[in-house]
């Protein structure tokens, strides 16, 4: 009787697992994740980044602006530096643990490359860069990153002139952490699993 209520409790277990989900469906759905344009464009005809969904990717294009000052240099981003990590991103965040995994391509159409427009990851608020500033205009990779509270992708224009980039997220894969219920079950149930092992040994 106690063999197959430790069994239950134990399929109990397996149904609060959940398994991996591809795509963006479910947990990972487009309207579940948070679009968001920080710092400020200045200058002719600014134009703010977007990011749009299928359930199969995720696009995100930079922004871009014409330059405010009399030279091409000038940044149309308030505080924004040439090739530096800086307040003017897109970003598109989710608040989910666990474990994304991804290929993405990027392409830039800035003059000067792709130091002039970062792509990178949010890993519970965290900036990683993952385009190549010394590489090329076009380039491709795969990553996997485990979060503990949020996660996200960010296109940082850095001075925002001459080019934006864009991105495209395929192949995603999202595997959340086990429920702190499932923990807890577990625990509890190898506790119960090794007492009960302890009285069925006979004494010698």
């Amino acid at each position: 009787m106690r063999k197959s209520l430790v069994a239950g409790a134990l399929f109990g277990l397996v149904a609060l697992s959940q398994p991996a989900l591809a795509a963006f469906v479910g947990p990972t759905a487009p309207n579940n994740w948070t679009i968001t344009n920080t710092g400020t464009l200045i200058g002719p005809a600014p134009s703010p980044g977007f990011a749009q969904f299928t359930t199969e990717t995720l696009t995100l294009v930079g922004s871009n602006a014409v330059t405010p000052g009399p030279t091409f240099d000038v940044p149309a981003c308030v505080g924004g530096v040439y090739g530096e990590l800086g307040p003017c991103q897109l970003r598109v965040t989710i608040q989910l643990n666990g474990m994304y995994t991804f290929n993405f391509d990027y392409t830039t159409t800035d003059f000067d490359g792709p130091l002039g427009d970062i792509f990178g990851v949010l890993v519970d608020g965290m900036p990683i860069m993952l385009s190549d500033p010394g590489g090329g205009n076009s380039q491709s990779g795969h990553a996997s990153f485990t979060a503990m509270s949020s996660f996200g992708f960010f296109i940082d224009c850095t001075d925002c002139v001459e080019g934006r980039a864009t991105v495209v997220i395929s192949d995603f894969w999202f595997v959340p952490e086990p429920s702190s219920t499932a923990l807890l079950l577990a625990g509890a149930l190898g506790w119960g699993a090794l007492r009960l092992r302890r009285r069925e040994t006979p004494v010698v």
